[in-house]
C-alpha cells in the first residue's frame, strides 16, 4: 500500500511538473503579433535575444569593435559609462533578468500621438524586474512631481499607470512578461489577447501572414509595417498644405499593403531581407545582364534594375505640385521642347538600367555613370537628337557624344555628357569619363575582364537568389579605404576643433583605414518578384538593407533640425536644354483655389 501511495504521488508530481513546464514554454512561445490588433501600423520584434547575443560575437562588426584602435577611440565615452551608476546598474539588472524576447508596436496615431505598446519576456528573477521598474517610476515622479500614479486591476492583472499633462505610461506583469503602453485601454486589450480572451490579432491578417511566409526564418530582428494608414495621413496633410500628389501616385501608394524586414546574423556576415507586399503589382521586366558587360576589374559598385515607368503624363503648370516619386518624369519634363514622352523613352531604351562606379587602383578620381540598354536603335537616336539638340555633339568611332557646356567658373569641371553606342546609352559628368566605357561598348573586353568573373563578385552573389528585376554589388573594402582616407583628416579637424566635443571623443585617435577596412568584404543584393510582391535579399559584413537603415536614420537626424527653416533656394539660372525657369512661387507657399489658378504653361503632354 505504501509503495502504491508513493507511486501515485510521483505520478502526480510528474504531471504537475509537466504542466508547469508546458505553461512556461507557452509563455515564451507567445508571438507579439498575437498581442496587437490586425490594423497595427508597425511592429518591431527581437524574437530570440540570447541567441542574437551569441551570434553577434561571431560577426565582423563585433571583431571590429574589439580592435585596439577602436577601443582607444571610444575609451573616454566607455569609461564615462562605466562610472555612470545608473547605466552600470541597468546592465547588471539585465544580466540577472536575462530578457528572452522584446517587441514594440505602434497600433494607431490619434491627434498626432502614436498609441504604442511594447514588452519583454524574461527568464527569471521577477524581483529584479520590479526593482528596475521601481527605479524608472521614481525617475518619472521626480521629473514630473505633478503626475498622477494610479493602480487598478483588470481581470487577474494589476496595472500601474503614471499620467502627467495628457501623457500616460502604464505597465503590468503577465507571468514571465512585462508589458508597457502609453494608453491604459490599449494595455488592457493586450492583456486580454495574452489571456486568449479576444481575437482579431495581427497574426491573422493576410498581409502579415503573406509577408512572414516569404521572409527567411529564425531572424534576429523583424519589422512589419502597414503603410496604408500612414500614407493616407501623410497625403491628407500634404494636400491640406497645398503640396499635392498626382492621383496616380497616391493610388500607387495605396496598393502597397505592407512592408516586412528581417535581419539575421550568419557567422561573420549579416543577411537582410525586405518584402514589399503588393498583390496587384504587374509583372516587371527581367534583367538580361547586358549592362554588366561594361564593367571592368576596377568596378567597385554596380547596380542594375528594370523600373516600371508609367506611360501616362502628369499634368504640368501648378507650382504647388509635389515632386514626382519617379525622378525620370521630372527629368524628361525639363528637357527641350517639344517634350519627350515616357512612352518614347520606353520604346527606345530598356528594360535594363544600371549605375556603375569605377575607381582605378593607385589613385585617380572615381568615375560614376549611368547606363541604359537600347531597345530600338533608330528610335533611340531620334530621341537623343530631339532631346539633346541644344548640347554640343561630337562623333568618334561609331559613338555619338552630347556635352553640355556650363558657363559658370565654379562649375568648370562639370560637363554633363551622354553617349550613344549601338547597344547602350551612357551618361556621365564629362566626355573623358565616358570614353573608356563607350570603347568597351563598341569593342567588348574578354569575359575574364568583367566584374561577373571576379572571385569577390561571385562570393557576394553566390548565396543570394538569382536576380530577376534588380541587383547590386559593392566591394566595400576599397571603397571605404579611399573615402575614409580622404575624409579622416577633415573629421579630425572638425571633431577636435569646430565641433568641440568637450573631450568626450579624441578624433586624433580615429582608427586608421586599414584597421576598419580589414573587417570589410563585398556586399550583394538580389531582387526577385513573387506572386504577391517584391523580395530583396542582401548579405555582407553589413547588408545593403542594414546600411540603408543606418544611412536613412542619419539623414533623418541631419534633416530634422532644418525642417522648420526656409525652403532650399532653387536655381534661377536656366541651363541650356536641361532646366526650365524655376517657379516664382515657392513650393512651400499656401496653395490657391484650383479654380483660380493660372493656366498651365506648355503643352498638356509635358511631364513634371
Amino acid at each position: 500500500m505504501r509503495r502504491a501511495v508513493i507511486a501515485v504521488a510521483l505520478v502526480i508530481l510528474c504531471l504537475v511538473a509537466g504542466v508547469a513546464l508546458w505553461r512556461g514554454s507557452q509563455e515564451r512561445l507567445v508571438e507579439p503579433a498575437q498581442l496587437v490588433p490586425a490594423e497595427t501600423l508597425l511592429l518591431a520584434d527581437f524574437p530570440d535575444l540570447p541567441a542574437t547575443a551569441i551570434r553577434w560575437k561571431e560577426t565582423e562588426l563585433y571583431a571590429l569593435c574589439q580592435e585596439p584602435q577602436v577601443q582607444g577611440f571610444l575609451a573616454k565615452p566607455l569609461a564615462a559609462l562605466q562610472h555612470n551608476e545608473s547605466w552600470t546598474g541597468t546592465l547588471r539588472s539585465l544580466e540577472r533578468i536575462q530578457p528572452q524576447r522584446a517587441f514594440l508596436a505602434v497600433v494607431s496615431v490619434t491627434n498626432n500621438m502614436p498609441r504604442a505598446v511594447g514588452g519583454f519576456a524574461y527568464k527569471e528573477d521577477r524581483a529584479e524586474v520590479e526593482r528596475l521598474i521601481t527605479s524608472a517610476r521614481k525617475q518619472f515622479q521626480s521629473a514630473s512631481p505633478e503626475g498622477k500614479l494610479e493602480r487598478l486591476k483588470h481581470r487577474d492583472f494589476h496595472i500601474e499607470s503614471f499620467s502627467e499633462k495628457g501623457i500616460t505610461l502604464a505597465g503590468c506583469f503577465a507571468r514571465h512578461w512585462y508589458f508597457v503602453a502609453n494608453d491604459v485601454e490599449l494595455l488592457k486589450a493586450t492583456l486580454d489577447r495574452f489571456s486568449g480572451k479576444t481575437h482579431a490579432a495581427l497574426d491573422s491578417a493576410p498581409a502579415y501572414q503573406q509577408s512572414l511566409a516569404v521572409l527567411p526564418p529564425h531572424a534576429d530582428f523583424r519589422l512589419f509595417t502597414q503603410p496604408g494608414a500612414i500614407s493616407e495621413r501623410l497625403l491628407a496633410r500634404l494636400n491640406a498644405s497645398g503640396q499635392l500628389f498626382d492621383p496616380r501616385e497616391s493610388a500607387a501608394l495605396g496598393k502597397l499593403r505592407s512592408v516586412a524586414l528581417a535581419s539575421r546574423l550568419e557567422g561573420k556576415r549579416m543577411r537582410g531581407a525586405l518584402f514589399l507586399y503588393e498583390p496587384e503589382m504587374p509583372p516587371r521586366p527581367v534583367l538580361n545582364g547586358k549592362t554588366l558587360s561594361l564593367t571592368t576589374s576596377n568596378t567597385l559598385f554596380y547596380a542594375a534594375m528594370a523600373p516600371l515607368i508609367s506611360d501616362e503624363p502628369l499634368q504640368r503648370g501648378n507650382p504647388q505640385v509635389f515632386p514626382s516619386l519617379i525622378p525620370m518624369r521630372t527629368l524628361l519634363a525639363a528637357l527641350n521642347s517639344p517634350p519627350a514622352t515616357l512612352a518614347q523613352f520606353k520604346t527606345a531604351f530598356g528594360p535594363e538600367h544600371a549605375l556603375l562606379l569605377d575607381w582605378p587602383v593607385g589613385g585617380g578620381a572615381p568615375n560614376l555613370f549611368l547606363v541604359c540598354e537600347i531597345r530600338d536603335p533608330a528610335e533611340a537616336r531620334r530621341f537623343m537628337e530631339n532631346v539633346f539638340r541644344a548640347w554640343n555633339r561630337a562623333d568618334a568611332e561609331g559613338v555619338s557624344f552630347w556635352t553640355l557646356s556650363v558657363d559658370d567658373p565654379t562649375m568648370a569641371q562639370f560637363h554633363p555628357t551622354v553617349a550613344l553606342t549601338a547597344h547602350h546609352l551612357l551618361a556621365g559628368l564629362s566626355p573623358e569619363s565616358l570614353k573608356p566605357f563607350a570603347s568597351n561598348a563598341v569593342h567588348p573586353p574578354g569575359a575574364g575582364a568583367t566584374l561577373e568573373r571576379s572571385v569577390a563578385y561571385q562570393g557576394a552573389m553566390g548565396t543570394l537568389p538569382k536576380p530577376q528585376i534588380g541587383f547590386a554589388y559593392l566591394d566595400a573594402k576599397p571603397v571605404f579605404e579611399r573615402i575614409y582616407s580622404f575624409l579622416r583628416p577633415a573629421a579630425i579637424l572638425w571633431g577636435n576643433g569646430i565641433a568641440n566635443m568637450n573631450g568626450t571623443l579624441d578624433f586624433t585617435q580615429l582608427p586608421t583605414p586599414e584597421v576598419i577596412a580589414g573587417h570589410l568584404s563585398p556586399m550583394g543584393l538580389s531582387a526577385v518578384q513573387t506572386e504577391s510582391g517584391i523580395l530583396l535579399e542582401s548579405t555582407g559584413p553589413i547588408s545593403f538593407l542594414e546600411l540603408g537603415e543606418v544611412l536613412g536614420a542619419a539623414a533623418v537626424g541631419v534633416a530634422l533640425p532644418s525642417l522648420g527653416g526656409e525652403p532650399f533656394p532653387l536655381p534661377r539660372k536656366r541651363l541650356p536644354g536641361i532646366l526650365p525657369p524655376a517657379p516664382t512661387t515657392p513650393l512651400s507657399a499656401p496653395g490657391k483655389d484650383p479654380a483660380s489658378a493660372a493656366a498651365p504653361e506648355g503643352p498638356p503632354e509635358a511631364l513634371n
